[in-house]
């Protein structure tokens, strides 16, 4: 078990022995804590002599006055003033020490005392035992009953538990009596129990009522609590006319029935003095009543027999003491909850003096609802600024802007009906200025409040100036929805307008047309002005489509150069192509930038919806129709149709099956010689990638290229045929020669990626190919790019002894002074060119211009696309020492 959860177990109630009250804390009573230091402070073992003796001495005083009361028969005291100090002895003494010191020194004070007052041995040891029990018992069920004040009175709880303990205490003794005495004296014993219990009973109710309740205030007055109480003269005025009354009635003759006097003076005493005075006053009104009976006076002198007599004046004294002291306690008591309920209402006023929160106190009478009761500082520099007008008396509409007014009285003709408890909602305010600030607002019932004199039903009213955070929140939502740059929907705003636009479409018996812009050349752009340059495209172009759309349509950038026009309520395609004629007329206009003109193009795909048909699908096919309109030209609209899904839905088929085939190697390589001219010797090979299609044979790039670029696939599948055509180079060496170089396209995603003369470097280490006889191939339109961003990658391939050559030059945008400036060793010139110099005197020129160039750049030069003779001839006539082409020899796998 757990140490904690034993501990917890052994506090309980329930395992607690009746004599030991269970474990309260100190702090809240300073008497207990000032008998826990006493107790710490004495060293173990230590015998407590003087508090032995100091209980002793009392309880033998008491014995001895309560003697002087005793009867001659039968023989005990009339009152019996010792029972209360011996259960007092028990409850104030350490647990520790009850039974090992007080309890034994009780009983042989009891038997003395007893004794003192002429009672016979055995009548002595039996009250005595009597005595120890009664203290026992009723000090244990004190303790059980009252471990909130244990060793003080402060409340009706602990009177309850005193009364039950003082009678509990009394019964405890009489077995005792009867054990002792019984077997002697049975009617004499049953006498003296009879006497017994009410003596006892009163006797320590009232005793121990006097004691605890001066402890307690006394720890109070320690504490600084009796910062109310009563004046000594008026203590004194009450206490003297009090028992200037008992005198008077205990004076009287015993056949005048005076004794109800008595009883409105007890509430007198108990209603103005405190619980100390109280039982200050029950102990001494008890003891004249004793006196006077005794001496034959009072209304109980003459009662008959003694026993009765005896009976009658212990009740006489318990109610006496008692019930003034109950009602005592019960002022008291509230008294303290009133201070506590005044100090916290003072602390609340604080609070909302203080409070940063505005708050107000609002009328729900009817006739004054809403007007202003109270306003805290915070409400009123929060309405007026530094002024700090008071706003009591207004009336909160004041407060309200001019289309709250309805909406919040009507919460408050809720809460004054009691339909609701309370009311919350951002509400828009108006200050004294007039600027127009949205609160949230919290009204709640509070109930009655004293006002100008009457009561009347408020609400409590609090507002939270939340214009700032609902400025944010609006900012938030509209950067959630909306494009950064341009400020135009984003595609998520754009799906639900499309949504909505095809939900609306049936009722007003129109379409919904979908167009899907992009830029042409886009990226050109960027790569020469540079991304700010862009970004002032893209605005520009966003402004010119707001213009160029109908009121009620949607433009917006879905990323990069897209934009996307959602064009609700379309009679039919041709009105959707009129306005996507408009929107190029609009869009394709230069733009000036810095001092440059700028073209600009755009390619347009439109669909229109279907039945069946969602904004997802819209999109996709407006893209698709949009790189339809970019293969047929550029600048133009292509509209969406079955026959174009259907490419589409091939191209996806075919991207599936790509991705395939570089997983299971199905490419392979071809070569195609390249010769010199004059000899026709092989010099060197172009190795040419193949698609080995399982179902549809060899496929050349020109079927598959485009769709391995756009899936991502060129980077793993380049880098596989660079490897795979260095292997073969020893082949190749053997048929023609060493002096046999190997060429090998690399594609643009190659060069993008970064990296490349590692994965360069680490073929030829694998493959053991020399370097001098590998030869890369640059697409001529890849320049550009190369320019800006990859010439320390081929710097570094070229220092690997690497060679490399521009392809198809002459079909690209690179100027002569790039030439000059990238590391190329060779041109090659464009089969397009080539092709057509027997009857195209331009690309003859175009021809002999190149070679021209390439030898005095000391550049090689290979002629592409040769298929007759006359073209050799003519090449070869301008200096063009070696070429490639079908004269030579097709493409093909080596021979095994």
């Amino acid at each position: 078990m757990h140490p904690d959860t034993a501990r917890a177990r052994r506090a309980t109630p329930a395992r607690v022995p009746l004599d030991r009250e269970p474990h309260t804390p100190a702090a809240g009573v300073p008497a207990l804590r000032e008998t826990a230091q006493r107790d710490a402070g004495r060293p173990p073992g230590e015998f407590p002599w003087a508090a032995t003796a100091a209980w002793s001495a009392v309880y033998l005083l008491a014995g001895v006055l309560g003697g002087i009361t005793r009867l001659p028969s039968p023989p005990v005291a009339f009152v019996w003033p010792a029972a209360g100090v011996a259960l007092l002895w028990f409850v104030l003494t350490p647990r520790e020490q009850r039974y090992r010191v007080a309890m034994p020194t009780l009983l042989v004070m009891a038997f003395l005392a007893n004794v003192t007052t002429g009672a016979s041995a055995i009548t002595s040891l039996a009250f005595a035992l009597a005595n120890v029990a009664h203290a026992v018992v009723g000090g244990g069920l004190f303790l059980r009953l009252a471990p909130h004040t244990p060793d003080s009175l402060r409340d009706a709880r602990g009177l309850l538990a005193l009364g039950a303990g003082s009678l509990a205490g009394s019964l405890a003794g009489t077995p005792l009596i009867l054990a002792l005495i019984g077997p002697n004296d049975l009617p004499g014993a049953l006498s003296i129990i009879g006497l017994w219990i009410p003596r006892f009973t009163a006797s320590t109710a009232v005793v121990m009522a006097f004691v605890l309740a001066w402890r307690a205030h006394r720890a109070d007055r320690r504490a600084g609590v009796l910062r109310h109480a009563r004046s000594r003269g008026e203590i004194a005025l009450v206490l003297s006319f009090a028992l200037a009354v008992h005198v008077i009635v205990d004076s009287t003759r015993p056949d005048d029935a005076f004794a109800f006097l008595t009883l409105p003076v007890t509430v007198l005493v108990g209603w103005r003095l405190g619980p100390a005075w109280t039982a200050t006053y029950g102990l001494v009104a008890g003891a004249v009543g004793v006196v006077a009976t005794l001496g034959g006076a009072g209304p109980f002198a003459e009662v008959a027999p003694v026993t009765t007599r005896t009976v009658v004046v212990q009740a006489f004294i318990a109610v006496t003491g008692l019930v003034g002291l109950a009602l005592s306690l019960e002022v008291e008591q509230r008294r303290l909850a009133l201070e506590a309920s005044d100090r916290r209402g003072d602390a609340l006023e604080r609070t909302l003096q203080r409070a940063v929160v505005p708050n107000a106190l609002l009328s729900l009478e009817e006739g004054s609802r809403g007007t202003i009761r109270y306003a805290n500082p915070a409400l009123e520099r929060w309405w007026s600024g530094d002024d700090g007008e008071a706003l009591a008396g207004r009336t909160w509409a004041e407060l309200l802007g001019p289309d709250e007014h309805a909406g919040f009285l009507g919460a408050l003709d809720d809460l004054a009906a009691g339909r609701i408890e309370v009311w919350e909602g951002e509400v828009a305010h108006r200050t004294r200025s007039g600027e127009d600030r949205m609160c949230l607002a919290v009204a709640g019932l509070v109930g009655r409040e004293h006002v100008a004199g009457s009561a009347e039903r408020v609400a409590t009213v609090q507002l939270v100036d939340v214009t700032d955070r609902t400025a944010l929140e609006e900012r938030l939502a509209h950067q959630a929805l909306h494009d950064q740059l341009t400020g135009l929907p984003n595609r998520t705003l754009l799906q639900e307008r499309i949504d909505h636009a095809i939900a609306a479409a049936p009722r007003s018996g129109r379409a919904v047309a979908v167009l899907f812009l992009d830029l042409d050349h886009f990226k050109r752009v960027n790569d020469s002005l540079g991304h700010a340059a862009g970004d002032t495209v893209l605005v520009e172009v966003a402004s010119r489509l707001v213009e160029a759309v109908r009121p009620g349509d949607t433009v917006a950038r879905i990323g990069g150069d897209e934009f996307v026009v959602c064009c609700p309520l379309v009679e039919d395609r041709h009105v959707g192509a009129e306005l996507a004629t408009r929107i190029l007329r609009q869009v394709c206009r230069p733009i000036t930038l810095e001092g440059r003109t700028i073209p600009v193009s755009a390619s347009i795909g439109m669909t229109l919806a279907r039945p069946g048909t969602d904004a997802g699908d819209l999109l996709r096919e407006a893209d698709t129709a949009m790189y339809e309109a970019k293969l047929g030209g550029r600048g133009r609209t292509a509209f969406f149709s079955d026959p174009l899904f259907d490419r589409v839905r091939l191209d996806l088929q075919l991207d599936s099956e790509l991705r395939r085939a570089v997983d299971e190697k199905q490419f392979v390589v071809h070569f195609q010689p390249i010769v010199q001219i004059e000899t026709g010797r092989v010099c060197a090979v172009e190795a040419l990638l193949r698609w080995a299609h399982p179902a549809r044979g060899l496929l050349l790039p020109g079927e598959w290229i485009d769709a391995a670029e756009a899936a991502g696939l060129m980077p793993e599948l380049g880098e596989w045929a660079l490897g795979e055509a260095f292997a073969q180079w020893p082949r190749i060496a053997q048929l023609h020669g060493e002096h046999v170089s190997v060429n090998v396209n690399v594609s643009a995603s190659q060069l993008r990626d970064g990296g490349f003369a590692a994965v360069v470097e680490h073929a030829l280490q694998r493959t053991g190919m020399p370097p001098d006889r590998a030869v890369l191939e640059l697409t001529e339109s890849h320049l550009l790019t190369i320019r800006d961003s990859l010439v320390e990658e081929l710097e570094r391939v070229r220092g690997l002894g690497v060679r490399l050559a521009v392809d198809d030059f002459g079909t690209g945008y690179s100027s002569l002074t790039q030439l000059t400036v990238l590391p190329i060793d060779e041109v090659k010139i464009d089969r397009s060119f080539v092709s057509a110099m027997s009857d195209d005197a331009r690309s003859r020129a175009v021809v002999e211009g190149v070679v021209a160039m390439a030898r005095a750049m000391s550049l090689a030069v290979v002629a592409e696309g040769v298929e007759t003779t006359e073209i050799a001839r003519r090449l070869s006539a301008c200096g063009c020492p070696t070429a490639q082409g079908y004269l030579w020899g097709r493409p093909a796998a080596l021979e095994p």
